[in-house]
């Protein structure tokens, strides 16, 4: 049965560390889930491919030949409402403070720091066709992958207004992520090991958000 619907919102996001063999790490600190999320956009990069020609004596073209352009990696723009500081860390890398045994704020990651690791990141948007609201189950959700994501803490910006989130990064193919750090990707497989991008209708819809951290239940 052929499915054509589109994608309207986006509702939440789901991240889980990753070790450097790009397999989740499962524990009490190694994921989160939120609402918070407002935009993101994922802007496909290309090298373009290369072109052969040749002029004969009198200047005209004689052959030419353009290779396609090869799909290198997706850069990705995302903004949070919210600060949820556990999310940041795992995202870029900070390092939280606490106050009173509570985490109460963060620093950027320093001039000259590491790389931060990269995360699973996934999320859902709504599914819908030209009956609006009434969707069935199966039909309510997408859920988007980024199997291997690196993200940078972006511009801050403080005004008379909200202060947003603004988080940089890209998005690069995992061949290792399996069915995912909690086990439960909803297709029957998950094939393509050289694609930065996935998306797949998802009846369960996202998970219940949390302020903080999420357990990861399962490594890659």
């Amino acid at each position: 049965m052929s499915v054509c619907l589109g994608s309207a919102k986006v509702c939440a996001l789901r991240v889980a560390r990753l070790d450097d063999n790009c397999l989740s790490v499962p524990g009490a600190t190694g994921g989160a889930v939120s609402t918070a999320i407002v935009r993101l956009q994922s802007t496909a990069e290309y090298e373009s491919g290369q072109e052969f020609l040749q002029k004969n004596g009198c200047g005209d073209i004689c052959l030419s030949l353009r290779d396609l352009d090869k799909l290198k990696r997706m850069n990705l723009s995302m903004e949070l409402c919210t600060r949820d500081l556990e999310l940041i860390e795992i995202l870029t890398g900070a390092t939280l403070y606490t106050v009173g045994g509570s985490i109460s704020g963060l620093a950027r990651r320093g001039v000259g720091a590491d790389d931060p690791a990269a995360v699973s990141l996934e999320l859902w948007t709504r599914a819908i066709d030209t009956s609006g609201s009434c969707q069935t189950a199966a039909q309510r959700w997408w859920r988007w992958v980024y199997p291997r994501a690196t993200f940078t803490l972006g511009d801050t910006t403080l005004e008379n207004g909200i202060a947003m989130v603004q988080l940089t990064g890209f998005a690069e193919p995992n061949p290792y992520w399996g069915n995912g750090p909690w086990n439960d990707w909803p297709a029957t497989a998950f094939p393509d090991a050289t694609s930065p991008e996935h998306f797949v209708l998802d009846s369960a819809g996202p998970p219940t958000a949390v302020c903080g951290y999420t357990a990861v239940p399962f490594g890659s």
